[in-house]
């Protein structure tokens, strides 16, 4: 069993201690885009996985995949798939590399969908949420499935 945290979307701005704190227990790290210079206080987790977002600098790359407890995920800010207009592009993008999970952010709104057994998870913003409440996705991978639910910081 693995335990993963993902956010995105922090624009440069101070994490909440609370996400940090779980951030540092998680056996991974996603961070998801848009804030990708100050991750300071996480740099050193030994499974922290970033890609690029719309205002970052390119250095990590758009997307990644990586495979947890047999539950192949791709990860990707989601700007290139347009997520804000329609999440069936990276969907089927997902299934077409024959991705289970896909974390996603850019939207700033927290939510779990699915679409033809590929779960898309977007872990909200901890920072700047849209519409909703401060937030990040917290899941557990373990013998080939992946349990997912966001978790409200505020």
């Amino acid at each position: 069993m693995r335990t993963i945290v993902a956010f995105s979307d922090s624009h440069h701005a101070t994490l909440p201690q609370k996400l940090l704190d779980v951030a540092n227990e998680a056996d991974f790290v996603f961070f998801l885009g848009d804030g990708s210079m100050s991750l300071d206080d996480l740099l050193f987790h030994k499974n922290l996985i970033i890609v690029d977002g719309n205002c970052d600098p390119p250095c990590f790359g758009n997307e990644k995949m990586i495979e947890v407890e047999g539950v192949k995920i791709l990860l990707t800010h989601g700007h290139i798939y347009s997520v804000k207009r329609d999440l069936l592009p990276l969907a089927l993008h997902a299934k077409e590399l024959n991705c289970q999970a896909v974390f996603y952010g850019h939207t700033h709104q927290a939510e779990i969908s699915e679409y033809d057994g590929v779960t898309l998870i977007c872990s909200g913003s901890p920072c700047y949420p849209n519409g909703n409440f401060a937030s990040y996705a917290y899941a557990v991978a373990h013998d080939g499935k992946l349990t997912a639910k966001i978790v409200n910081i505020t």
